[in-house]
């Protein structure tokens, strides 16, 4: 076994110094002789760039495309200069000045390029290139604002519905070649949110879209939108539904109360939309009142429905029609003609003519009593408020007293016509009091 190991070593040694010898041979061919490369490197990827851009600019012009967006590059040298090459920055460089000088600078223009490129080899050149000139398109620079369409595409919450969809700004500004630009149907910003039950606001991006509703890349179409980052504040409110119940007021009389009287409104309640905040607290739409004096046993009138400010009216019924009936039996109704008139309220120096010499009264009450008023009970004041002062012939609101009888009422309206002067003459009387 020893003799074994003693024959192994010098193999090792041998082999160590091989590869060392290998390794000389090839630094001195590479770096003492330096051969010129067989085969020229290759750079791939090489960018094109072009200069004077804002010179196309000023004239309304802007490049659209080229027929290649990257250049392969061979280069050719020393062998040693092989790690340079994959270092250095190489570019293609445009200069579309040249654009300016033909007759019709719009359309397709074959322009060569400069190679750019550092290095500190003297060897390296350039053997070869994929492509020695680049196709440059030109097309005119427009510019178009576009309206922005908002977009709601979530759902909404029971009980709740979409108000208004707004949008920070109406519209967007674009900028790029014609043909791009032409491709532009509309532009919408896009909210998505579920189950709502209250306004949002959110940040969302402009989308192009052209006419079969495909989205457009605006980078890679060359088109800018000028004046804003691409997004917009897009706000969906959202409204209350509530149904509200009608009501109306009542005021009762000696012969006609809420016990013995029914009232029906047609319709009965309406569906309103608003602010949660407007209509949380909304529990009913008082419609009117009636004064049950002024009605006989029945009684029907239409009213206008009055919502609340910031709501809207759901069910778009605008009128509501008020019944109200006498349920009780006992209650009969009467007619009498009486001529006791007099007349209060009158201004200090007016001497007053009434005109009116009877008038007919209706009386609802008790029907065993009703037959027991006459004339001698109706007491009819006229109540010159609103006309004291004012001299001449009008017809003023007059009210009709029963007495002696807390069962019996007159009902209805009356009206009395009078003559107010300054001087006392035939017919004349001062005022008078009424109770």
């Amino acid at each position: 076994m020893s003799a074994n190991k003693k024959d192994r070593k010098p193999n090792i040694l041998y082999m160590v110094f091989s590869v060392a010898v290998a390794i000389a041979l090839w630094t001195y061919v590479v770096y003492v002789e330096n051969p010129t490369l067989e085969n020229p490197i290759a750079v791939q990827n090489v960018p094109i760039e072009f200069t004077n851009e804002e010179l196309l600019r000023d004239r309304n012009l802007i490049v659209s495309g080229t027929d290649v967006q990257k250049l392969t590059v061979y280069f050719g040298g020393r062998r040693r200069d092989t790690a340079a090459i994959a270092k250095m920055d190489v570019k293609a460089v445009v200069d579309l000045s040249d654009i300016l000088t033909y007759t019709t600078p719009t359309g397709t223009h074959a322009l060569e390029y400069e190679l750019q490129y550092s290095t500190n080899s003297s060897s390296l050149t350039v053997s070869n290139v994929s492509k020695h000139v680049v196709e440059v398109t030109v097309d005119r620079l427009v510019t178009k604002s576009i309206p922005l369409e908002p977009v709601y595409t979530g759902s909404i919450a029971e009980g709740y519905m979409s108000g208004d969809l707004t949008l920070s700004r109406d519209t967007v500004d674009v900028s790029g070649a014609e043909a791009s630009i032409g491709k532009i149907a509309k532009a919408t910003v896009t909210l998505n949110r579920d189950n709502l039950s209250k306004t949002v606001s959110d940040t969302a991006p402009i989308v192009l879209l052209d006419e079969n509703g495909k989205e457009i890349d605006p980078e890679a179409e060359g088109i800018a939108m000028l004046n804003t980052d691409g997004t917009v504040v897009i706000t969906q409110n959202i409204l209350m539904l509530k149904t509200v119940p009608l009501t109306v007021n009542v005021v009762p009389s000696a012969t006609a109360t809420a016990n013995n009287i029914t009232i029906d409104i047609q319709p009965e309640t309406v569906m309103l939309s608003g602010d949660p905040e407007d209509l949380e607290g909304l529990n009913a739409i008082n419609i009117g009142t009636v004064d049950l004096k002024t009605i006989y046993l029945d009684y029907s009138g239409t009213y206008q429905i009055m919502i609340p400010n910031n709501t809207k009216n759901e069910s778009n019924t605008t009128i509501a029609t008020v019944t109200i009936k006498i349920n009780d039996s006992g209650i009969a109704l009467r007619r009498l003609s009486a001529n006791n008139i007099s007349y209060r309220n009158a201004a200090e120096n007016d001497y007053v003519t009434i005109i009116t010499q009877s008038l007919d009264v209706v009386l609802r009450g008790n029907e065993a009593h009703l037959d027991d008023v006459t004339t001698a009970n109706i007491r009819i004041v006229a109540d010159l408020t609103s006309v004291a002062g004012k001299k001449g012939t009008t017809t003023v609101p007059a009210r009709v007293y029963v007495d002696g009888y807390s069962d019996v009422e007159a009902v209805g309206e009356y009206n009395v016509s009078l003559t107010i002067s300054d001087s006392p003459g035939t017919g004349n009387t001062p005022p008078v009091g009424g109770s």
